[in-house]
């Protein structure tokens, strides 16, 4: 019969430090999309969209989207339908205190909210 003894493995202290530091942090966004009152409408979200804060160039990329297809896929409303989605963004930085959503596309009629102040909780909800 063997004996097997472990191994005591060190970590370093500064790394130690980060990871025990580190948290995920992501941003919830809950959208509410109202469909044409005299008519079918398409709905989407381009995987471009992202969450923009106030004063900086650093984009929180979407990280998952639920009851809404990203394009090129499209999703009809019936008229007056409502379609509730949820999208989850990267964290903002720990200083923001106002950012934008924004759909960055090549086409008109992107979701866009603008000056949405960031709550504790890191949840909002808009209408489009």
């Amino acid at each position: 019969m063997e004996t097997i003894t472990e191994e005591k493995i060190e970590i370093v202290p500064e790394l130690l430090d980060q990871i025990n530091t580190q948290e995920e942090k992501q941003v919830i966004v809950h959208g509410i999309v109202k469909g044409f009152s005299n008519g079918e409408s398409l709905v989407r979200v381009w995987p471009t969209i992202c969450l923009i804060p106030k004063g900086s160039s650093q984009k929180c990329k979407l990280v998952h989207h639920f009851n809404i297809v990203l394009y090129p896929q499209v999703q009809l409303l019936k008229p007056k339908e409502t379609l509730r989605f949820t999208l989850i963004f990267e964290g903002l930085p720990s200083d923001c205190k106002v950012f934008d959503v924004v759909e960055i596309i090549p086409e008109h009629g992107g979701f866009e909210t603008r000056n949405i102040k960031r709550n504790e909780q890191d949840v909002y909800q808009v209408e489009y």
